[in-house]
């Protein structure tokens, strides 16, 4: 995996409570091996435990350089405050943030660090990164430098264009607000055209995008969906989000998607949906001038959310080439799935590290 951008603050505004914190795992054993392995030292079994492939491309003096930081910069780890698993076709994923306390002369200081890994169907380590993260309570809008916990897939079926999205106000018009700063308008283009020539633009059945499949980013809990509301005639704006549904992934994060078609969200409030599931049909519901999709990651889980979070994309096509991370803007053409004519990644087969501590 890639990531980039400066670290979080070592200090939360308020260290969590001893009843938030969990002293083990409550959902993997697996995760409290990877932990007191790499804190304790026993490197040696980590490395047993990655695949080939990984163990190819970890050297033992990057793990034993990454462990010894991670104990000298952040501690011991205390336990969890929060972790989630999830399948990402034959891979089982894990996500924890784990809290640990590195004593000082002055006060001691908290640090929540990711551990996030996933297991092929050997259970033998194929992927795996460690770094600082952010206890949420401290982070503040604009959340330029956030990295997201919830490894978010492109939520639609073939190949979008990004019509809006970017860190500027020349490519995306959402980025002056706080709620939708990285926010994406999404559509589907042609040969350059979003409908056929000589198609009329007062059909939305006119435009590629509509009725295109939306997709889960990522497995999580509805927490919102609506259903109801007509679609408008292209050149005519409604209001709010019309049709759509809002996922909560964990860690306080939740994905929104808008502007569905009026009978097509097929999911309901407190359904738990996985990564790739159909949840919807693009249409030109709500506060939509044309069929597209609009999609956002934000906090809390509010209608546009608190603030909005940065939403990289993970192990996603953009103009053709594979990118394992990757934030797209303006005119990138998008795809979960190769281009045709070239062949699928094997994820497990060629794993990659980020120890960004």
């Amino acid at each position: 995996m890639t990531a980039g951008g400066c670290k979080p603050p070592h200090s939360p505004s308020a260290p969590p409570s001893a009843a938030e914190i969990q002293p083990a795992s409550a959902l993997l054993s697996d995760a409290d091996l990877l932990v007191k392995s790499i804190a304790g030292g026993d490197l040696q079994l980590v490395r047993q435990w990655m695949t080939p492939e990984l163990r190819s491309r970890v050297s033992a003096e990057t793990l034993d350089e990454a462990a010894a930081h991670l104990v000298r910069e952040f501690g011991r780890a205390q336990g969890v405050l929060d972790e989630r698993t999830h399948y990402e076709g034959s891979l089982l994923w894990y996500s924890g943030l784990w809290v640990h306390r590195l004593e000082s002369k002055r006060e001691p200081v908290v640090t929540a660090v990711l551990y996030q890994f996933a297991l092929d169907d050997k259970r033998q380590l194929a992927r795996l990164l460690i770094r600082e993260h952010w206890f949420l309570d401290s982070l503040e809008p604009p959340a330029d430098q956030y990295l997201p916990v919830t490894r978010l897939h492109f939520p639609g079926a073939g190949e979008w264009t990004i019509s809006h999205g970017g860190r500027s106000d020349a490519t995306n018009h959402h980025y002056k607000t706080v709620g939708q700063r990285f926010a994406y308008d999404i559509i589907v283009k042609k040969n350059g055209r979003r409908k056929p020539a000589g198609a009329p633009s007062s059909d939305n059945r006119s435009y590629f995008c509509y009725g295109r499949e939306l997709l889960a980013p990522a497995a999580g809990t509805v927490t919102l969906a609506i259903n109801d509301v007509k679609d408008n005639i292209p050149g005519q704006a409604g209001k709010r989000g019309g049709n759509g549904v809002i996922i909560d992934h964990g860690f306080g994060e939740y994905s929104a998607l808008w502007h569905a078609i009026p009978g097509s969200v097929r999911v309901q409030a407190g359904e738990e949906v996985t990564v790739g599931q159909v949840i919807a049909l693009a249409g030109n519901s709500g506060h939509s001038s044309g069929p597209h999709l609009h999609y956002q990651l934000s906090t809390r889980g509010l209608r546009g959310g608190d603030f909005g979070l940065p939403a990289p994309f993970v192990d996603v096509w953009i103009d053709g080439t594979w990118r394992e991370l990757f934030e797209p803007s303006r005119g990138d053409n998008i795809r979960n799935d190769p281009p045709p004519g070239v062949a699928r990644r094997d994820q497990a087969a060629a794993p990659r590290v980020l120890l960004d501590l």
